[in-house]
């Protein structure tokens, strides 16, 4: 990681603006067009949450402004950030928190988590992982299609790591569109940034 000169910085001035506000996090819920990808993942008997998952946090990675993090309240700019997310436990009505490293590619990534996810077993989480800014927490809702979404937080303007979650699928006309919330800060991320990643992950599910 590295250290941000603010003073030398483009983003100086928004940065001090928006980084003491009360809240400077925001939510916005968009519409993927999952239909080509969908039936990709599942010709090559991949798991669709996992193969979502490599595919947005390698378009997430490739956008600087979603790499910054505050450490001891000053910006740092990680050099990669990896996935923290949520998975069910077998058939109960528990889920645990599973954090991985990125992989160069997909297959490596879906057979190291889960491989990750086996060796903790049922345990809910790893503090020790949970504790690093690098990561990117992610989530699923597959019960509904959701127009609006929140998450739980504590009220902490130098909490700085997105996050990510998507839920069921809504069939219309011969499409299958899924939405997609993204929580960014707003020191560091702004609409542009989000319009950018939507479409960058977009074009990465059309030529999957």
């Amino acid at each position: 990681m590295k250290k941000i000169n603010i003073e030398s910085w483009g983003r100086k001035d928004i940065y001090h603006f928006y980084r003491d506000v009360d809240v400077p996090q925001y939510n916005m819920t968009l519409e993927l067009d999952v239909t080509h990808f969908y039936q990709a993942v599942k010709s090559k008997k991949l798991s669709f949450y996992l193969s979502m998952m490599f595919i947005v946090m390698n378009e997430l990675n490739h956008i600087e402004n979603f790499r910054y993090r505050f450490i001891g309240q000053e910006p740092y700019l990680m050099e990669k950030t990896h996935p923290s997310y949520t998975e069910k436990i077998g058939d109960s009505d528990l889920f645990k928190i599973v954090t991985v490293d990125m992989t160069d590619n997909l297959e490596s990534f879906v057979d190291h988590a889960k491989r990750v996810s086996d060796a903790q077993g049922s345990r809910f989480v790893d503090l020790d992982q949970e504790s690093r800014q690098d990561l990117v927490y992610i989530t699923t809702f597959p019960w509904a299609f959701f127009s609006q979404v929140s998450h739980a937080h504590n009220i902490d303007k130098y909490d700085a790591i997105p996050r990510l979650i998507w839920g069921k699928f809504k069939k219309v006309g011969d499409q299958l569109m899924m939405p997609l919330g993204v929580q960014a800060h707003h020191a560091f991320a702004d609409g542009m940034h989000v319009g950018m990643f939507i479409q960058n992950v977009q074009e990465a599910l059309n030529r999957f």
